[in-house]
């Protein structure tokens, strides 16, 4: 992906290793942006942990609006019309959580990108999240528009994670354990799959690393820069506590204080304190994130969540995600899988 950064946030600072004094700033090759002076340094092989990616499922909207009007971001008004006019904050936390990713990842990801979190204009809102912008050439207009780069961006990171839960390389062949050349060019052996993914999505370590990596690129060392700063910044609190209960609906494990809505019995239970609930035949009104069952229109009755089907209306095939959102999985005819997991069971016309 292209490599969008921010205006210097900073006082510079003397580089030795670089050369670089008090006066002089480094210019993004890529991007033509200025970059931050380093003063964190990453672990190339392990640049976040798993649960910075995946977890953070209790983030609420208003916890965005807050941080992004805290911040003086532009998004902090916006609503994207092509998205019923939803604000950035929803689309950030909705279509996060959608993929079952973390909505504090996609604020880095976003600022990575773009600097649109700090920025007070519209500037490369199109492109938010460098989604569908290849380093060798422009930006997939398909992909063009804040709520479908939010969109394009949690989906893919979810379908690299898919990939390697399932104990497969991403898609350009990233994997722990498996050494790898980036475009730096470094040799990588991704510690986590938080580090393949990332590499999946831009294969630059960058200049915030270690042992390696382009001092004039910001890379995927920036985005563990960025994840890190903006989780001390605001108190993101922790879903109630760190525990977190295995869901076979969900399949996976899923955060504290999460509803799931099950699919043996349809019965709504929640996880507190590490254990799921008896459960109700109504939703919980505490949730801090769901995964209900979806209606669908093909079908004519509603389903569990993870059930793939191929819709009536475009016949394109469907797969039943969180807060009862039906994400695209192309894939589900195939593989029998989608954005969300294994399909639970599949309806094809």
């Amino acid at each position: 992906m292209n490599l969008r950064y921010t205006l210097l946030l900073l006082p510079a600072l003397l580089v030795v290793g670089c050369g670089q004094t008090e006066d002089e700033v480094v210019v993004d090759e890529l991007t033509g942006q200025v970059l931050e002076p380093a003063t964190t340094e990453y672990d190339m092989h392990r640049l976040l942990e798993d649960t910075d990616i995946t977890g953070g499922q209790w983030i609420t909207t208003a916890q965005v609006q807050a941080f992004l009007q805290q911040k003086g971001s532009y998004l902090a008004t916006y609503k994207d019309p092509a998205w019923s006019s939803k604000t950035a904050a929803a689309l950030i936390v909705e279509r996060s959580k959608a993929y079952t990713i973390n909505p504090l990842y996609m604020l880095a990801r976003i600022q990575t990108e773009s600097s649109l979190i700090t920025s007070g204009t519209s500037t490369n809102l199109a492109k938010a999240t460098g989604c569908g912008c290849p380093d060798s050439s422009g930006c997939d207009i398909s992909y063009s528009g804040f709520g479908n780069q939010i969109e394009c961006s949690a989906k893919k990171m979810r379908g690299y994670f898919n990939s390697l839960d399932a104990g497969q390389a991403t898609v350009s062949g990233w994997k722990p354990g498996v050494l790898k050349s980036t475009s730096d060019p470094c040799s990588v052996k991704p510690v986590n799959k938080a580090t393949a993914a990332l590499y999946t999505y831009t294969p630059w370590v960058g200049a915030y690393a270690i042992q390696c990596g382009r001092t004039d690129i910001g890379g995927s060392s920036l985005v563990a820069v960025k994840y890190n700063q903006f989780k001390s910044e605001y108190n993101w609190g922790t879903g109630g506590t760190t525990t977190t209960c295995y869901s076979g609906t969900v399949e996976r494990d899923v955060a504290e204080g999460v509803c799931v809505q099950s699919s043996s019995d349809a019965i709504w239970r929640q996880c507190l304190s590490g254990t799921f609930t008896a459960g109700t035949t109504t939703k919980p009104t505490n949730c801090t994130a769901s995964w209900p069952w979806c209606y669908s229109s093909t079908l004519v009755k509603s389903v569990p969540t993870r059930t793939c089907v191929q819709a009536a209306s475009d016949g394109l095939w469907y797969q039943c995600g969180a807060e009862g959102a039906w994400v695209s999985a192309s894939s589900a005819p195939v593989s029998g899988a989608g954005p969300v997991g294994s399909c639970y069971a599949s309806y094809a016309l």
